[in-house]
C-alpha cells in the first residue's frame, strides 16, 4: 500500500476530501474547512459546495509553516 507521499512519476494530480486532510493533520474536519474558507488551506470549491485539497499544493503549505515556525515567525 502506497503511502500519501508517495507517487508514480507523470502520474495525475492527486487530491484529497476534507476527512483525508483531517487525518493527515490530525485536526478536525471543521477547522480543515475553515481553513479552506479562509484559504489558508489550498482547495478546490466542486459543484454542491464539496472541497478538494490538491496534495502537491497543501504539502508546500505545510513546509512553508513548518520553516515559518523553526524561524518564529508564527
Amino acid at each position: 500500500m502506497r503511502t500519501l507521499s508517495q507517487r508514480a512519476p507523470h502520474s495525475q494530480p492527486r487530491f484529497l476530501n476534507a476527512a483525508q486532510v483531517a487525518d493527515l493533520l490530525d485536526m478536525s474536519e471543521d477547522w480543515v474547512y475553515e481553513r479552506a474558507k479562509t484559504g489558508e488551506l489550498p482547495s478546490l470549491k466542486l459543484p454542491g459546495g464539496r472541497r478538494r485539497f490538491p496534495y502537491d499544493d497543501l504539502m508546500a503549505v505545510l513546509e512553508t509553516f513548518r520553516d515559518d515556525r523553526r524561524r518564529g515567525t508564527r
